[in-house]
């Protein structure tokens, strides 16, 4: 399981100095704290990776905010639980 927090996190990390120019929650759309698509990829694969878990490409794809990549993850694993 992963929380929003830690998504947040990630974020920061990948911000960098910026991030202290940003509220980071659940609500924070990716692309209105300047994250590229390849940063936002970055964060997916390495969640993929923590959790052991691959999520559906075009579910991935259509992740906005940090509730979205939240929400996918608690279903992925969910998914993978019932498999």
């Amino acid at each position: 399981m992963i929380t929003a927090e830690e998504v947040c996190v990630r974020i920061a990390k990948k911000l960098g100095s910026k991030a202290n120019s940003y509220t980071l929650n659940e609500d924070t759309a990716f692309d209105s704290v300047g994250l590229s698509s390849l940063q936002i990829a970055d964060i997916v694969y390495t969640i993929e990776d923590d959790l052991e878990i691959e999520f559906d490409e075009s579910k991935a794809a259509s992740v906005k905010t940090v509730a979205d990549l939240v929400k996918l993850a608690e279903e992925t694993q969910q998914g993978s639980a019932a498999a």
